[in-house]
């Protein structure tokens, strides 16, 4: 569905945004995140139950079509969304805990989002999963730059204090030309999404943020990144799964919908939160 020119700056964006993480990020600071086993225990009781929950709900609750409807429960059990990253790293006082939970919910979605989906779907559905290329693609451009990252910030502290911010922008500015080039894409499929579908999408989204938010610990920083990271579900993952068990049943299409709709609420999220962050250090 994607180009080269448009593959190829979602993996810049991808790249650069972890690597921006983990040159900002010292590993005491990861070390004092990975302590707090109860935030942590958290993050994953929403992302994998409660998040899959919200979605069967809402498939019931809306008259969705019976494909929106199949989207939307896929989507909800796959947490780990990729473009996430672009709104959980804008808290430099949650930034550990921003690539922690990136690192945690792609890695683990890859395991446990086809147990999920075959509670959820259908019983005759069988699940093509791409293992091999699924853990190959998070090693190389989630594992690897977050690595490489924190090793630099580690071995040589004043050089990544200085590349942190510029691979961040670099990342932004990659987020930002993706988006605009999948404008067109983004357009197609909305036209053929029934507006009740939208709202039942955009219900799952705002539902999913209270339950991030409400999972977050007492901290309003690390509230925000689970909101996001459990409201921007990994579309990529599903897309992969989707494309070789159901080849004809134009699910990809709500599929890419949601990733259009989950974008604008979690934007807004992001401008609130850095306003109001503003204002408090001004106070």
């Amino acid at each position: 569905m994607l180009d080269t020119l448009q593959w190829a700056t979602l993996l810049l964006f991808l790249v650069t945004s972890m690597a921006g993480i983990g040159l900002q990020v010292r590993m005491q600071d990861l070390h004092a995140m990975i302590q707090r086993k109860g935030l942590l225990l958290c993050s994953l009781l929403v992302n994998f139950i409660a998040v899959p929950a919200i979605g069967w709900l809402v498939t019931r609750l809306f008259a969705m079509t019976p494909t929106s409807s199949d989207a939307l429960l896929i989507l909800a059990c796959a947490p780990g969304g990729i473009t996430a990253i672009q709104f959980t790293s804008k808290s430099k006082e949650a930034l550990a805990f921003a690539g922690q939970t990136a690192f945690l919910l792609t890695g683990l979605s890859i395991l446990l989002s086809p147990f999920l989906m075959s509670i959820f779907l259908p019983a005759d559905l069988a699940l093509v999963v791409p293992y091999e290329k699924a853990f190959w693609y998070f090693f190389i451009f989630l594992l690897l730059p977050l690595a490489l990252g924190l090793l630099i910030r580690e071995r040589a502290g004043s050089l990544g204090e200085r590349l942190g911010k510029p691979m961040a922008f670099v990342g932004t500015v990659a987020f930002l030309a993706f988006m605009v080039l999948t404008l067109s894409i983004r357009q197609v499929v909305m036209a053929n999404v029934d507006s009740a579908d939208v709202e039942a999408m955009l219900g799952f989204v705002f539902a999913s943020m209270v339950a991030g938010w409400l999972g977050g610990g007492p901290q309003r920083e690390t509230r925000q990144v689970l909101a996001s990271a459990s409201s921007m579900r990994n579309v990529g993952l599903c897309l992969a799964i989707v494309t070789r068990s159901l080849p004809d049943s134009g699910i990809e299409i709500p599929l890419v919908a949601f990733c259009a709709l989950m974008i604008p609420p979690n934007l807004v999220l992001t401008i609130l939160m850095l306003v109001l962050n503003r204002f408090r250090s001004k106070t």
